[in-house]
């Protein structure tokens, strides 16, 4: 386990196996020129290394230019350095960090004004970044647990982008701007399989300390793919945010289990443990995406919300269906015409989502 002390500028490493529990302290510093700095944001890796985000605040310099460092596993004690990869002098600002369950891939974005790149680290070509060209002021990054999709709130809104950064969708939800005065909270979360959207927030302005009457804390459930609500709930207390000036950078107030079933929010008395009764049914990713209308080809399907019995039709024909468990499926594709086709997913209750284009015949 490892976590960021912003004031003792050091980064903890932690046995939450050892009994006692052990570990070190690596001190990290802060960064020159800020009259507070130091860590913000951790992220492990694959390669036995750390991604550390730190962060300067209470100066005129602006842009932060080496707010971003790597720590060394592997030397006794861990060791911290400047990120060593080329790119890293064209990343300026304190960065968001998240890797997927594996530490495989890693995902940086910057809160930067005009906007900051996205970049991406792969444990498979550990010494270089991959930068994308947009201009985003992120607050906010999430990613599935396989590393193949993440999400960014920027520019006040919530972007999906695929493993290449490129943008995939910009899920919009009329039934969000129903609730007046709805303000996003950090810990905007992906379900592992990328299916469905966590985002927290309140359903009225914030005020800068308590009492916060009639101030509730809640949590959108949204498809990730076309953003419509699938579920609305509150929560019995606000976020902690309330009492705090926390950011997406320094903080999130939201995650779930790898099911997406049970949700840990940080709130105003501690730790708020949500257990549903059903996770929305969504689609993640398939595999392969395509193959041969003649149908016979075997798809891997994850997702979420998935209940034994339920049915798969590909292109309006119906698929031949192995439940395996509440996050996968395979399917056998029917017959269909050439094509893009769309895929149809409804459980024995009745409820249904569907993706078009999701699997190309031909």
């Amino acid at each position: 386990m490892l976590v960021a002390d912003f004031g003792a500028q050091s980064v903890y490493v932690i046995d939450p196996d050892g009994v006692p529990y052990n570990g070190s302290a690596v001190h990290v510093g802060g960064v020159a020129g800020f009259l507070n700095s130091g860590p913000a944001r951790v992220t492990a890796t694959s390669a036995q290394t750390v991604f550390v985000g730190l962060s300067g605040e209470g100066s005129s310099y602006g842009a932060c230019s080496n707010c971003l460092g790597q720590m060394n596993l592997l030397a006794s004690p861990p060791t911290f350095a400047p990120a060593p990869q080329p790119e890293v002098t064209s990343l300026t600002g304190a960065p968001l960090l998240q890797a997927d369950a594996a530490g495989d891939i890693a995902y940086l974005a910057y809160d930067t004004s005009p906007g900051g790149p996205f970049a991406s680290w792969s444990s498979s070509s550990p010494n270089v970044f991959s930068l994308s060209s947009a201009s985003d002021t992120a607050t906010d990054l999430t990613t599935s647990a396989d590393g193949s999709l993440f999400a960014v709130r920027a520019n006040n809104t919530t972007e999906l982008r695929a493993s290449t950064l490129t943008l995939t969708s910009l899920p919009a939800s009329p039934e969000l701007e129903s609730l007046p005065n709805r303000v996003a909270v950090p810990g905007v979360t992906l379900h592992p399989t990328g299916a469905l959207l966590y985002e927290p927030f309140f359903d009225g302005p914030a005020p800068a300390a308590p009492p916060a009457a009639g101030i509730h804390g809640g949590i959108d459930i949204r498809d990730a793919h076309n953003g419509q609500l699938r579920m609305r709930l509150y929560l019995p207390e606000p976020f902690a945010m309330l009492n705090t000036d926390i950011d997406g950078l320094h903080g999130g107030f939201l995650t779930t289990d790898e099911n997406g079933q049970r949700l840990f929010a940080i709130t105003t008395s501690g730790l708020t443990v949500v257990q549903l009764a059903n996770v929305p049914l969504g689609i993640g990713s398939l595999s392969p995406t395509a193959g041969s209308a003649a149908g016979g080809v075997v798809v891997t399907l994850h997702g979420s919300g998935f209940v034994n019995g339920m049915k798969v039709s590909l292109g309006g024909k119906s698929a031949t269906v192995t439940w395996k468990d509440m996050n996968t499926l395979t399917f056998a594709t029917p017959a269909t015409s050439p094509g893009l086709q769309q895929i149809l997913l409804t459980n024995p209750d009745g409820e249904n989502v569907a993706l078009g284009a999701a699997f190309f015949a031909q």
